[in-house]
């Protein structure tokens, strides 16, 4: 009997030491898989910034998802879990701030707003001439930055009172370069790095600065472990600086 009772504890126990094991090593897989919301116009940069980070850090699984950065924001206040922002917008990112609480925050890069057309449709040749297209396809306003940056645009120009019924609105910035680059619209408002991405599209004018506000892309961290102040370090190193200024983003 007695020796019945030794071996249901030794099993116990050894049962015990298997379990905490178990869910030690799912704790030290969780920390490695960090989530990163990011504007939709950093696409293709960050993925191949993600290719070349795992080189060296085969053991870090990234989850991106990419989107409008209003709409992203609203995901995260909503309960969404993310460790890691990177938007198109200030205004966004010191609005998420006013919920969150970011551990780090760096400005990390410019941008340029630009007017694009399918190429051969010479319907729209520069943003005056938007006037003779039939549609034009924006992001929307209250959740893409690129669209709020096209609708500040056009208001400073004079110009909202003579397009505005002929918008479409997209869901991000990659929508609309959709849009055009399929010839399903005259022209399009997209930030320059996105044009450079697409050559069934050209870039026919540009918006000035002055006409809307600075197009910064604010980055900064919703938790702090290992895994997300590696990937978050890596952004500003020369490696990922020369991806980003490849597609055409003006690096801080």
């Amino acid at each position: 009997m007695k020796r019945l009772i030794v071996l249901f504890v030794i099993t116990l126990f050894l049962v015990g030491c298997g379990t905490t094991e178990t869910e030690d090593a799912a704790t030290t897989t969780e920390s490695k898989s960090i989530t990163v919301s990011a504007a939709a116009s950093l696409t293709d940069a960050l993925q191949e910034i993600e290719d070349i980070f795992k080189e060296s850090n085969l053991d870090i699984e990234i989850d991106f998802n990419f989107g409008g950065s209003g709409a992203l924001r609203e995901q995260i206040k909503q309960g969404a879990p993310v460790d890691m922002v990177v938007f198109a917008s200030q205004k966004d990112f010191d609005l998420l701030g006013e919920s969150e609480t970011y551990i780090k925050e760096q400005k990390l890069l410019e941008n340029t707003l630009v007017l694009v057309t399918p190429k051969g449709n010479d319907t729209v040749t520069d943003i005056d001439s938007l006037v003779n297209a039939k549609n034009i396809v924006v992001g929307t306003a209250e959740s893409v930055p690129a669209g709020k940056y096209a609708e500040q645009s056009f208001n400073s120009l004079g110009l909202t009172g003579k397009i505005e019924d002929k918008f479409i609105y997209a869901e991000d910035v990659r929508a609309v370069l959709q849009y055009v680059a399929q010839d399903e619209v005259d022209a399009g408002v997209v930030y320059k790095t996105d044009a450079l991405t697409e050559d069934k599209v050209e870039i026919v004018d540009t918006f000035l600065n002055d006409v809307h506000d600075k197009i910064i892309y604010p980055a900064g961290t919703l938790t702090d472990n290992e895994s997300v102040n590696a990937f978050y370090k890596f952004l500003t190193t020369d490696e990922a600086k020369d991806v980003f200024e490849k597609y055409g983003f003006k690096v801080e």
